[in-house]
């Protein structure tokens, strides 16, 4: 190229009458003003000849388009070309002037080009660092495919690649970029291994980032242009700083990304029931008030039997037929003027507006006929018994409507109406849980409380169970008594429980004659007036005072020891239930004049609990203190009854003593029942205080005696 151009503008030179030579021009001569014209046009045809060779041969090395080539830097190029032609005159006019100044030309050409070698370098590496600044702030956003697709074209025309590759999640997906480094282009964007092939001549740079354990992992591939290009130094810097850049922008993506699916999950969850895909009830309250108009027909439906049924078929099987029946209400609901809804573990609502009240009780009670069909499953055919309560009134109310379908629904349920649909039209008053807990049915059953030490039956623990409704049996206990707030309801529902206790033990009373009756009741019921009327009850039942344990398992609701005693005047005994459970038990002991202290059932021996032994042991020492006798319930074996005989319990119940029973069954097995002694006597285990030597069941037949 140098031998081509020196030969080009020679030529020039030549033609315009400038010959080579050292002499030297006068100013204002004719050969001095035909050199300065023809020096500039020999200028022009160097650099015209030296550009095409260089763009033609970076071209055909780098297989680049020529007009890539030679777009790139081109304005660098042409502020080089101006120097050198003023380089040049300079150097001629001086020589011109003194040819001694050709000692120090070479000097002067070699400071001149690394002036401009590295002031092109400083360009360079700025161009490219303001390059990948921008890139940087393109890629802080929250969009992963966003930043995917910004990276990829941005390393095309960070690097002059020909090409490149983001892939992540081992494949899952692949962005890759290509064309022209001033007019980069997403060209595909999907899974790697539907990706086109590239050119297997084009040099690869491969870049790994990320980590599978903290974020999203995955590949950088640079396709360069050249079968010899590679990256330079500062190059290899940009492309570990863009690497780093691009996975914590993926990092923050891909957070945000699972951020924005958890709060849908959450507002899915918030609005959506998620084993039916129903409405919840929030969601179905809030669309019948924005949509609804005029009056609306809302009906609580209850499937009474699902619960036991998923007992028995197991989760899968009860989500299945769950969602049959839903299927089947979401069919019922297909008319715009109407929505459907989960409201409960077991209850649904239809709700319907715009229509006839005639024609909303008829279509609610297809849609109950309809849930009632039998369900093909697995365990074969399987029906569902549902029940519905309705009330219709304005859509601004559908919240209040909703409530008192509810209770129209759960009223029909305890009055076992075997109706579809309960129909009313005015409002709906619920009734107070302690009139439904006194107007209910009620079974009695009794569990044998015996002497640990002989094995003789002692007691009769009465087991009260309230048939709440058809497919609903309450326990009479603490449980149930914490919610019965009404005083008047407390003293009402304990003296039910008493009466019919009493009123059941007459069938077994000839066998049991000397047997104590335990009876659960609620402690805020022991009131003067409760004290007068079960003196009443007594009498009525001809049943001896001492023949009565009262047993109170919320001690804290006791009015006061005046009131207590009186119970103790007609011979009824206390019994401090659930001890160790409730929270303070040991201030509880100082509460009323107690006679007995049951455990809590937690502390049975077969439960496994490691305090189980040093907490019954305490409790059996203090109750010997106080002259208590200890009971400890859920005997299984004879070995528990030895141990807990030893650690101070002086009576027992449970499986091992013939558990729960009817009693038209505990004269059968009162006949049946022979006591079995502990050959070795109870041995009890005593913490401090060795001088006292009455056992436990000694003082209680001391004290029956007194």
């Amino acid at each position: 190229m140098d031998t081509v151009t020196a030969a080009a503008a020679g030529s020039v030179m030549y033609a315009f009458g400038a010959q080579p030579g050292f002499s030297e021009h006068a100013p204002g001569s004719p050969d001095l003003l035909r050199q300065v014209i023809a020096f500039p046009i020999a200028a022009v045809t160097v650099l015209a000849l030296e550009e095409l060779v260089t763009i033609t041969t970076v071209t055909l090395a780098t297989m680049r388009p020529f007009l890539m080539v030679l777009r790139h830097l081109w304005r660098t190029r042409l502020i080089v070309a101006v120097g050198e032609i003023v380089t040049a005159g300079l150097v001629a006019v001086i020589t011109g002037l003194d040819l001694r100044a050709l000692i120090a030309l070479p000097a002067g050409m070699l400071i001149l080009h690394l002036a401009l070698t590295y002031r092109l370098r400083i360009r360079e590496e700025r161009r490219a660092w303001e390059d990948l600044a921008v890139l940087s702030d393109a890629l802080s956003v929250r969009d992963l495919g966003f930043v995917l697709r910004t990276a990829a074209a941005g390393a095309v025309r960070l690097f002059g690649a020909r090409a490149a590759d983001i892939e992540i999640g081992n494949g899952k997906r692949l962005v890759r970029a290509g064309g022209d480094a001033g007019d980069a282009c997403v060209v595909y964007d999907g899974p790697a291994t539907d990706a086109p092939d590239t050119v297997e001549s084009w040099p690869t740079v491969r870049s790994e980032f990320g980590d599978n354990t903290t974020g999203l992992s995955g590949v950088v591939r640079l396709y360069l242009g050249g079968a010899g290009d590679k990256l330079s130094a500062r190059e290899r810097v940009t492309l570990r700083t863009f690497i780093a850049t691009l996975a914590t922008s993926l990092d923050n993506a891909h957070a945000y990304f699972l951020l924005a699916q958890e709060a849908r999950r959450h507002e899915v969850a918030a609005t959506q029931d998620p084993d039916t895909g129903l409405c919840n009830r929030r969601a179905l309250l809030s669309r019948v008030a924005e949509i609804a108009t005029g009056t609306c027909h809302v009906v609580a439906v209850r499937l009474e039997n699902y619960d036991f049924i998923a007992d028995q078929i197991g989760r899968d099987a009860a989500l299945a037929l769950l969602n049959e029946l839903a299927g089947r209400l979401r069919y019922a609901s297909r008319d715009p003027g109407s929505g459907v809804g989960r409201i409960g573990d077991a209850e649904f609502a239809l709700i319907m507006w715009d229509v006839p009240q005639d024609a909303a009780y008829q279509w609610a009670c297809w849609t109950v006929a309809a849930l009632r069909r039998s369900v093909s499953t697995d365990q074969g055919m399987l029906s569902i018994r549902a029940s519905a309560g309705m009330t219709s009134g304005a859509a601004v109310d559908v919240a209040e409507l909703l409530d008192a379908a509810e209770q129209v629904m759960w009223r029909a349920i305890r009055r076992e109406q075997d109706r579809l649909v309960s129909y009313q039209t005015g409002p709906a008053h619920g009734r107070a849980l302690d009139r439904d807990l006194v107007d209910a049915r009620m079974s009695i059953a009794y569990e044998p409380i015996v002497d640990l030490t002989t094995g003789r039956i002692a007691m009769m623990q009465s087991v009260p169970r309230i048939l709440y409704s058809r497919h609903d049996v309450l326990v009479a206990d603490e449980y149930i008594y914490q919610l019965v707030m009404n005083q008047d309801g407390s003293e009402a529902l304990a003296r039910k429980v008493i009466t019919r206790s009493l009123a059941a033990a007459a069938t077994w009373r000839e066998a049991l004659p000397h047997a104590a009756l335990v009876v659960p009741v609620p402690a805020r019921a022991i009131t003067p007036r409760f004290v007068d009327g079960l003196r009443d009850v007594l009498r009525n039942h001809a049943v001896a005072g001492s023949s009565l344990v009262l047993e109170l398992t919320q001690p804290t609701g006791l009015p006061g020891r005046d009131v207590t005693d009186r119970v103790r005047q007609y011979g009824v005994r206390l019994l401090l239930g659930n001890y160790g459970s409730i929270e303070g038990s040991i201030q509880a002991l100082n509460a009323a004049t107690w006679s007995f202290l049951r455990l809590d059932p937690a502390y049975a021996l077969d439960a496994g609990w490691r305090p189980a032994q040093a907490v019954i042991r305490a409790a059996a020492d203090l109750a010997i203190d106080l002259e208590l006798a200890v009971i400890a319930p859920g005997i299984t074996v004879e070995e528990e009854r030895h141990e807990l005989a030893r650690l101070g319990c002086a009576l027992g119940g449970g499986p091992l003593f013939g558990g729960e029973m009817f009693p038209s069954q505990v004269r059968n097995h009162a006949s049946l029942w022979r006591p079995t002694a502990l050959h070795d006597g109870a041995q009890i285990v005593r913490l401090h205080r060795s001088r006292w030597t009455t056992t436990p069941c000694r003082a209680l037949h001391q004290r029956h005696d007194r």
